[in-house]
């Protein structure tokens, strides 16, 4: 009796547990008030010498430096010279170094507002969101593979990196491109898709994060719940600032997130389905119809053989399998399916998993003599498959259900353990007085509403970190209190406010900071400056700093003069091509004018990073990379010195100076310089790399330019 009723506690558990509601803690005053929940105010900066603070600033931005630096009695560095800034701001809004004709313009014009005309024409030109859209492309993980053990290649997703760099250029306001991106399927409803695809491939965001694509033994709900998240943690740490992510299996240990606001966040995009929205005009499909037609009708005798010649093979290997199985695996599928007992048809389920013929058994079991036929006729096949039409447009996309499926809070994040069921809602912590939203644009309304403490605040501090080095507030995806505080917290919020008075306009902020006289500062240092601020937080010079990987390679394709400025389309990829079931990334090792197209226009893989450049922290997108690591190690000098990429280019860089000077040597090496630093080489350079162009040749040493700290970092 005791052990039935024990029996019955025990089975009932499970059922409880499942009721049991789910209830959010409450929020404390002391996190209200946490600085990023409060709406940014403008606050006047406190400046004790007012002349002195009117001498130095250009605009408001260095008030506010100068404050903070008159605090702390550090004394600005001077203004960088002409050549410094061109370098510097061509490299920022770029990503490329400025061609010695635009250095040979601006340092001969004398105008007063030279330098404000040099910002304006890069603002203008389409390689500044070719260079900026990287940045948002880091923190969204963008990728063009999905990642885990398959990680397939995902062919349509490049139209979103042109989406955005098309935007940028566009200075599309930044309040529009976020809508666009969180619920352009929405925007877009009732309009034919040809006339609002960019509404639709701007949805692109909510797929940029990896995905577990694998064939069996995959729990549909445990892979849903994981595309989910990633659809929100994109969401909150790349726009929002916040790692909501971390309350999925439990209330937030520092910030007022509860896991009832992760799973509410969550339930805006419960809906949400991926769609892969077909582009192609009718004669499109026709002509690849057409060309399939011809192709399939040359391959398919070819694919006959290879089939015939594997038959026998295949029934050897299941043969042998079903010999191989322990019992009862084996009289269970040796049991006519008709005559077996229920246990049998258990077994003979378990077996199949046993007997499943992979291609490494195949290629076991054939014989030297097949081998060879075999990979004489798939040659054969590959050579014919070259004539294969490219797929038909599609649109990389989102689109919700008619039928939204309901959200719970889940235990630990396990969807096997529902708790309480719960709507769409916005953080609690900074959700505000608002009706009850229903879909994504409803989230989106509320994300870039002015009043919003945190949308204008991330924003301006990402742009902030890619001009400086480090962001206001250096945790640029935490904004919580786990992240950094700012460092000029009410410069921060002057920009944000700025930010939404300039009607959003990501250019006006660049423009705005650029123009400052804390960005054109030397980055000359002094023995009072490093013992107050040895890392510059606070402005009193500019802080030097590498380029990141994409903007090494383009310099060096750049300076060897074979950079292809070609926009747009499908990229280039750095890996060789092969049809393998899962992808296996092997690096090439030769290269042609393919593959010298500016570096964001790789067909970038998740998790494979390019031989030469990866080493110089470039993310794998498998995660949300708000700021880049530093990092410096052998690695990368071996690679700029040994690698075929930098060896091939060190030579094209050759070719260049010697067209340019044919025989003089030391013509040669002023060149080379010129070509590289953008400047003469002192008497002692001179002498210097003459000596190492007598003995080891022009390509050497434009391989040691190529590894030179001038040549990779910005100051």
């Amino acid at each position: 009796m005791r052990i039935s009723v024990l029996l019955v506690l025990l089975l009932g558990i499970p059922a409880l547990f499942a009721q049991q509601p789910y209830s959010d803690p409450a929020i404390l005053p002391k996190e209200r008030a946490h600085w990023s929940f409060q709406t940014p105010k403008i606050i006047p900066p406190k400046i004790q010498d007012a002349p002195a603070a009117k001498q130095w600033s250009r605009n408001a931005i260095d008030e506010y430096i100068f404050a903070t630096l008159e605090q702390k009695k550090l004394k600005p560095s001077p203004e960088a010279d002409k050549l410094t800034l061109i370098r510097r701001l061509t490299f920022d809004l770029h990503g490329l170094p400025p061609t010695p004709a635009e250095i040979d313009t601006f340092l001969k014009d004398d105008a007063p507002n030279a330098y404000e005309k040099l910002v304006d024409r890069l603002l203008a030109s389409p390689h500044y969101g070719e260079r900026w859209a990287q940045h948002w492309l880091d923190v969204v993980r963008f990728a063009e593979s999905n990642g885990y053990e398959m990680d397939a290649e995902r062919p349509h997703a490049w139209r979103y990196r042109d989406y955005v760099i098309r935007s940028l250029n566009a200075d599309k306001p930044y309040d529009r491109f976020l809508k666009e991106q969180i619920a352009g399927d929405l925007l877009a409803a009732g309009k034919p898709v040809a006339e609002s695809a960019d509404l639709h491939i701007a949805t692109g965001l909510h797929r940029c994060g990896p995905v577990h694509v694998v064939s069996g033994n995959v729990d549909r709900d445990e892979n849903r719940q994981e595309v989910l998240t990633e659809m929100v943690t994109g969401l909150s740490s790349g726009i929002l600032g916040l790692t909501v992510a971390c309350a999925r299996c439990h209330d937030h240990k520092f910030d007022p997130i509860s896991a009832g606001d992760f799973y509410r966040l969550q339930a805006f995009f419960a809906g949400s389905q991926y769609r892969n929205l077909d582009l192609a005009e009718e004669k499109e499909r026709q002509a690849r119809d057409e060309q399939l037609t011809v192709v399939n009708r040359k391959t398919a005798p070819i694919k006959k053989l290879i089939a015939e010649l594997e038959a026998p093979v295949r029934t050897r290997v299941l043969a042998a399998k079903k010999a191989a199985l322990p019992e009862p695996l084996k009289t269970a599928v040796l049991t006519p399916a008709d005559k077996r007992t229920p246990e049998q048809i258990k077994h003979a389920k378990d077996a199949a998993v046993l007997l499943k013929i992979v291609w490494d058994d195949v290629l076991d079991a054939l014989s030297p003599e097949e081998l060879t036929k075999r990979t004489a006729l798939k040659t054969e096949l590959r050579k014919l498959e070259e004539d294969l039409p490219q797929p038909l447009p599609m649109i990389w996309s989102i689109g919700d259900d008619k039928t939204i499926p309901v959200t719970h809070v889940l235990k630990r994040g396990d969807v096997k353990k529902k708790w309480s069921e719960v709507q769409p809602a916005y953080l609690r912590i900074v959700a505000g007085k608002t009706a009850a939203p229903k879909t994504r644009l409803d989230l989106a309304n509320w994300i870039v509403q002015p009043e919003h403490p945190l949308t204008a605040r991330v924003m301006v501090n990402r742009i902030w970190q890619h001009h400086f080095g480090t962001g206001l507030v250096a945790t640029s995806s935490d904004f919580g209190f786990n992240g950094g505080r700012p460092s000029h917290p009410e410069l921060l919020d002057w920009l944000a406010r700025k930010f939404i008075e300039e009607k959003w306009s990501i250019k006006s902020m660049h423009r705005l900071i650029v123009q400052s006289n804390a960005y054109r500062r030397s980055s000359s240092i002094t023995r009072e400056g490093l013992q107050v601020d040895a890392s510059s937080r606070l402005l009193w010079h500019y802080p030097a700093r590498r380029l990141e990987a994409e903007a090494i390679r383009d310099a060096i394709l750049a300076t060897s003069s074979k950079l292809d400025l070609k926009a747009g389309g499908p990229g280039f990829d750095l890996f060789e091509p092969n049809t393998n079931y899962v992808k296996v990334y092997k690096a090439k090792t030769q290269f042609g004018p393919a593959e010298f197209r500016r570096m964001i226009y790789q067909q970038k893989p998740r998790m494979q990073l390019d031989n030469t450049f990866g080493v110089f922290d470039c993310p794998d997108g498998g995660q949300i990379a708000p700021k880049r690591n530093l990092s410096t190690t052998p690695l990368q000098a071996f690679n700029l010195l040994n690698s075929p990429f930098i060896v091939q280019q060190a030579g094209f860089f050759a070719e260049r100076i010697q067209q340019a000077e044919a025989k003089d040597t030391a013509a040669q090496v002023r060149r080379a310089f010129q070509f590289a630093f953008q400047r003469d080489p002192t008497a002692p350079e001179a002498d210097g790399a003459l000596k190492l162009l007598k003995s080891h040749g022009l390509a050497a040493l434009c391989r040691a330019l190529f590894n030179t700290n001038e040549f990779l970092y910005v100051d």
